[in-house]
């Protein structure tokens, strides 16, 4: 009896020692949102389902074809719970930041911060000046987000290319709404989930007034805080609102794809801003 329950115990523990650690490393990448943690969590499931088809994981309760094909439908369960996941309009109630002005009510988001062993001045600084290279995973997403579209061709990497500057040429798709040099507004609008050129934004209020359906507008903030003396704090955070409701329910699928992808550029941007600024620092 007791090497019967040995045996059954093992792989529960196995299997929530990994969830507990993929759910941590999700967290970091994406603060746990829930239907993004659900969809991916289906997808590991499914694909874990998938390979045991061929040769069923034990190790995970999973002994045989049959077992196999039921989790393979639980995750595919799962992962539609994710994607359908109904969204939800958040109207900012008090004004903290310039992105309040230009994006109040939106339908997505995700936010991320640093703290950063520098002054104010030294982090604004080291942001502009961080490169496609000090966000070491930027090529490899961009060439999965290619393919994932049917284009297995990318073009050069930016290699050492400033991220802002290049995000502030007209050919990106973004435009600068604000910078004042503690935070910088950008802003995108159209269909982010075809590969088409997006429509040309050349003043604020271009982004104001844009309305096409089934599109979205996009914008994001970098913004330095003051913090303890030596210190300052630097948070990023991307909203996205749907024109119409067929826009909110496509752009809740990419979402909640993209989103441990983008929440890992963002993370690896903070993280070479604040390498770069606490470089002259003890």
């Amino acid at each position: 009896m007791d090497l019967i329950l040995r045996r059954n115990i093992y792989p529960v523990l196995l299997i929530t020692a990994l969830a507990a650690g993929l759910l941590c490393l999700f967290d970091y990448f994406a603060p746990l949102e829930p239907a993004s943690v659900t969809a991916w969590a289906g997808i590991t499931i499914g694909l874990v389902a998938s390979a045991s088809l061929i040769w069923p994981f034990r190790f995970l309760l999973i002994r045989s074809r049959k077992v196999a094909a039921l989790v393979l439908l639980s995750g595919a369960l799962i992962t539609a719970t994710g994607l359908l996941w109904p969204a939800r309009r958040v109207h900012t109630a008090q004004r903290s930041s310039r992105l309040d002005d230009f994006l109040p009510e939106y339908d997505f988001s995700e936010r991320h911060a640093v703290n950063v062993h520098a002054t104010p001045e030294q982090t604004a600084a080291a942001l502009r000046q961080v490169t496609f290279d000090d966000i070491k995973v930027f090529d490899a997403l961009m060439r999965i987000r290619a393919a994932a579209g049917g284009h297995f061709r990318t073009g050069p990497s930016p290699g050492q290319r400033r991220v802002l500057d290049a995000l502030s040429n007209p050919g990106s798709g973004f435009f600068p709404l604000h910078d004042d040099g503690r935070e910088i507004v950008m802003c995108m609008a159209g269909r982010p989930w075809k590969s088409e050129p997006k429509p040309r934004m050349r003043a604020a209020n271009d982004f104001a007034v844009f309305n096409a359906p089934g599109s979205v507008k996009i914008a994001f903030n970098l913004l330095v805080q003051e913090g303890d003396p030596g210190w300052s704090r630097v948070v990023t955070e991307t909203r996205v609102r749907a024109t119409d409701d067929a826009a909110r329910s496509i752009m809740a699928r990419y979402w909640r794809l993209i989103c441990p992808g983008t929440g890992m550029i963002r993370r690896m941007w903070l993280n070479a801003m604040r390498d770069r600024a606490e470089q002259g620092t003890s």
